[in-house]
């Protein structure tokens, strides 16, 4: 009978331990589901670090790749983020390594309820929708007016509008490229005033207005040191870069016909010419300071043999 409580104490004990085990399975699952969790939220986190950590694509040569420069006057375009209404397209004529593309166009209204101040997006090959994804690209309003600005012109002017890729985009000839926006701050619909031309001038690329319709647009590709040693062609020393200061401005297209032929740029005189050595003029033929007196003689002689014949013929009647 003495050793009875100690059992029941025993048991009890067994018991409550039991329990115990129970409660701490039951904690497992929530710390399984929380380390889940926090798995899901670094891979988004990793993701969107890849995408805005894109970097300008490092090439040692760039040069111009396809362009369109007529434009419809007083009429522009502009970009949405809505699918079909958000894309411009071009095809490739070189191989390489997009760099960027131009626009021609100005800022858009600041106080507009319908525009947006930045838009952003990529490019797809093939198609607008389903393509392949590379690269990313953005332009802002303030990029807008500051470009416009090195031109000398105003926010309301329209002129050459260089917007940089990130990413390596890589650019096969023949293939069909497309320009797209997916996002527009302030949640407005619309961004940008850009120039286009209709009656399709550029048959390989359209914008999503009409498939006549053209950007004024161009396309920059370059190549990297790799690209260039599969080509056999020595590399120069520094990377080449051109100049959206020099570019010509767009040319207008005329009602009565499709397309006008682009006037004739004459080259600007160098800042710094090069004096050259005066060149004497080569002789090509010498004429002796003697050789002008020689026809008066002849006419002289001519004259005097006139005359002795009139003399003599005279001479021969009067003797008759």
């Amino acid at each position: 009978m003495k050793k009875l409580p100690s059992y029941i104490f025993y048991v009890s004990i067994l018991i409550l331990s039991g329990c115990g085990g129970d409660s701490v399975s039951e904690k497992t699952v929530p710390d399984e589901d929380t380390t889940g969790s926090k798995d899901l939220s670094i891979s988004n986190e990793v993701t969107a670090t890849t995408i805005s950590d894109l970097d300008y694509p490092k090439v040692r040569v760039e040069e111009l790749d396809h362009s369109q420069e007529f434009f419809k006057e007083q009429h522009t375009t502009s970009f949405s983020y809505v699918p079909r209404k958000n894309w411009t397209s071009f095809t490739a004529s070189k191989n390489g390594i997009l760099t960027k593309v131009l626009l021609y166009g100005k800022a858009n209204l600041l106080d507009s309820p319908h525009y947006g101040l930045s838009m952003s997006g990529f490019v797809r090959a093939g198609n607008p929708d389903s393509g392949p994804k590379y690269g990313r690209w953005t332009l802002t309003r303030e990029d807008i007016v500051s470009q416009l600005a090195t031109q000398g012109l105003g926010e309301r002017e329209a002129g050459w509008l260089s917007i940089q890729m990130k990413g390596e985009i890589p650019q096969k000839v023949g293939t069909r490229y497309f320009m797209v926006c997916d996002k527009i701050t302030e949640n407005k619909a619309w961004f940008g005033e850009f120039a286009f031309a209709e009656a399709n001038p550029y048959e390989f690329g359209s914008h999503w207005l009409n498939k006549d319709h053209d950007l004024v647009m161009r396309t920059y590709v370059g190549k990297t040191d790799e690209q260039i040693k599969a080509l056999q062609v020595a590399p120069t020393n520094n990377e080449v870069s051109t100049s959206d200061k020099s570019l010509p401005n767009p040319v207008s297209q005329n009602p009565s016909r499709t397309i006008i032929a682009p006037p004739t740029i004459t080259p600007q005189p160098l800042a710094n010419p090069e004096v050259s050595e005066a060149i004497t003029p080569e002789v090509i033929e010498t004429m002796d300071s003697n050789d002008s007196l020689a026809e008066p003689e002849v006419k002289e002689d001519n004259r005097t043999q006139k005359k002795s014949m009139f003399d003599r013929l005279f001479k021969r009647d009067k003797s008759k």
